[in-house]
C-alpha cells in the first residue's frame, strides 16, 4: 500500500516503491532501482542478483526472504530456485517437452528460466488470466 512520498509500506516496514535495499557481504547495503533487476537465483543461504550487465551481485539474504519485500513490487517466484521481473519477461512459452514451461528475458540478458509445474498457474494470475 503506498503511503505518500514514494514509500510503500509493507506489514510494520516502510520502503521506498521505487527502490530496492540489496543486503551485500560486510554488512554494506546498495539502493539499486527494482527495474535494474531482471532475476534473482538462490544460492544457497545467499540470492545472487541479474542486472542488466555482465556483474552479478550477491545479496546475503535467501531468495525467500527477498520475496517478501519484492514480490509486491512485481517479482514473481517461477521455480524454487528463481524469482523474474515480471516487466522483464519477453515470452512464456513451453519447453520442447510440451509440459513443462520457461520464460525467456528481455534484451540483454535473453536468459530463459524454468516455471515449475506448481508455480505455474501463480504466474498466469500475475498476468491477469
Amino acid at each position: 500500500m503506498l503511503v505518500g512520498g514514494g514509500l510503500l509500506r509493507i506489514g510494520a516496514v516502510e520502503v521506498l516503491s521505487q527502490q530496492v535495499l540489496l543486503h551485500l557481504e560486510r554488512s554494506r547495503r546498495l539502493v539499486v532501482k527494482p527495474e535494474d533487476v531482471y532475476y534473482l537465483e538462490a544460492a544457497g543461504d545467499d540470492t545472487i542478483v541479474r542486472r542488466r550487465g555482465r556483474q552479478t551481485l550477491r545479496d546475503v539474504r535467501t531468495l525467500g526472504q527477498m520475496m517478501v519485500v519484492l514480490e509486491r513490487l512485481r517479482f514473481h517466484r517461477i521455480h524454487d530456485k528463481f524469482a523474474v521481473n515480471l516487466h522483464r519477461i519477453r515470452e512464456i512459452r513451453p519447453q520442447r517437452d510440451g509440459e513443462d514451461w520457461e520464460v525467456v528475458l528481455r534484451s540483454p540478458v535473453n536468459r530463459v528460466l524454468p516455471v515449475s509445474r506448481r508455480r505455474l498457474p501463480s504466474l498466469w494470475r500475475r498476468f491477469g488470466e
